[in-house]
């Protein structure tokens, strides 16, 4: 399902939040971290909460080192294991 243009611009603004209150962690990372996250409500078919739900999950995986892979631009899913985003 591709998401709408409220949705993309809901998840920009979400970006531009997060580079905010994450601003050791480059951009482009954070991006990443947004992408995988949105990645995993695809296909969700309530698409309103989406972008809350993708900020909250992001925020939980920037703020916690345990959950980031220590390779540059790498995200780790829960179990550890490296994601591409």
């Amino acid at each position: 399902m591709v998401p709408k243009e409220s949705e993309i611009r809901a998840l920009a603004a979400v970006v531009d939040r997060l580079a905010q209150r994450f601003p050791d962690h480059p951009r482009s990372f954070i991006e990443d971290v947004v992408a995988y996250e949105h990645g995993l409500f695809e296909d969700g078919r309530v698409r309103d909460y989406i972008p809350i739900l993708v900020e909250r999950a992001a925020k939980l995986r920037l703020a916690s080192p345990a959950i980031l892979n220590p390779q540059v631009g790498a995200v780790s899913a829960p179990g550890g294991s490296p994601v591409n985003a």
